[in-house]
């Protein structure tokens, strides 16, 4: 893997951000202008990442996270990651109060790296299951 590769960058990014909560990391790796579409909206990649983070950040701790699957073809990059954290605070409306569970997480991002930076990002991620945890939804919908 030659050092500042899409491979390198992408690695950074999940492990600094998402594994070390380094909202830093947005700003020395994402281009300013990079975009993102992200289960049912489009935005700027930079304020969409800022208030996702922080948001799981305030709602979760004992986070731990992994690259399941990572695959680089040029300055392209599919990633399958995989989250969980102990609920101990707000999560949106989805989990308003915290409940003490470890609610794992699990979803694919596919990446455009230019130039070593992130320049677009597409997101998807299984909010069923995470329902499903916080005992929303039925098992074996």
């Amino acid at each position: 893997m030659a050092e500042n590769s899409a491979e390198d960058l992408i690695r950074r990014f999940h492990h600094e951000l998402w594994g070390g909560g380094d909202l830093s990391a947005i700003d020395r790796l994402v281009d300013s202008n990079a975009r993102t579409a992200m289960t049912g909206f489009e935005g700027s990649t930079v304020d969409v990442l800022r208030e996702d983070v922080g948001r799981y950040l305030a709602a979760f701790d004992q986070v731990s996270t992994e690259i399941v699957e990572l695959i680089v073809h040029d300055d392209r990059a599919a990633v399958w990651w995989r989250t969980s954290g102990r609920h101990i605070g707000p999560y949106g409306d989805i989990a308003p109060e915290p409940t003490q569970r470890r609610i794992t997480m699990e979803g694919v991002d596919f990446f455009t790296v230019r130039e070593g930076r992130i320049v677009a990002m597409r997101s998807f991620w299984d909010a069923a299951e995470v329902y499903r945890q916080f005992g929303l939804l039925a098992d074996g919908l």
